[in-house]
């Protein structure tokens, strides 16, 4: 998918207080990307590394399904594309080897390998676990082009992508803690879809 970059003198402060300014927004605002039955994607083997790509059923559940099991504010974010205070989440200082979880279907989304200190105030990855775990939806809301990504077996809103990252990707993938449940590389184990 090519993406459109905003360019933008003093694009981190303006991005960080549009996607800050969301937390209020609501479901219909930003719909949750339609998911087909299937989507193909990398799981986590026993060692923590990603296993071959295979087809899984997505996870599709009403909104009163995902209401009571998420925290109100992982609810927020991944079903209504809310964003968590900046400098606030709970992974962001997280130095831990592990993997970075969807918090609404257990799919492995990012390694630890791959977190870097953006100073943007939210944990932020340069690269996804597997190349079919993270879909990607164009974002124009707030007057911006942006890139918005989500789980791809549940939709869940994980934040956005941004091409000023490190080498090798040069990509930012700016990532909302209550999105995400770490597990460190010794209890990597995927339980069961949620």
């Amino acid at each position: 998918m090519k993406r459109p970059w905003l360019l933008l003198t003093g694009l981190t402060t303006l991005t960080s207080f549009a996607i800050f300014s969301s937390m209020n927004s609501d479901a219909s605002d930003h719909p949750t990307p339609a998911l087909p039955d299937t989507v193909t994607v990398q799981l986590a083997g026993p060692d923590g590394n990603p296993l071959p790509a295979e087809a899984v059923a997505t996870v599709k559940k009403s909104e009163a399904e995902w209401k009571a099991q998420l925290p109100p504010e992982a609810y927020k974010v991944l079903r209504a594309s809310a964003t968590e205070r900046p400098f606030c989440g709970g992974l962001l200082e997280n130095k831990e080897k592990g993997i970075y979880y969807c918090a609404g279907c257990d799919l492995p989304l990012f390694t630890s390998a791959a977190k870097f200190e953006s100073g943007t105030g939210w944990p932020s990855f340069f690269q996804p676990f597997g190349e079919g775990n993270i879909g990607e939806t164009r974002d124009e809301s707030y007057g911006m082009v942006r890139i918005e990504v989500h789980c791809a077996r549940c939709g869940g809103h994980q934040g956005h992508v941004f091409p000023d990252g490190p080498p090798p990707t040069r990509l930012r993938y700016c990532i909302n803690s209550a999105a995400l449940t770490f597990r460190p590389v010794n209890s990597t184990a995927t339980p069961a879809n949620r």
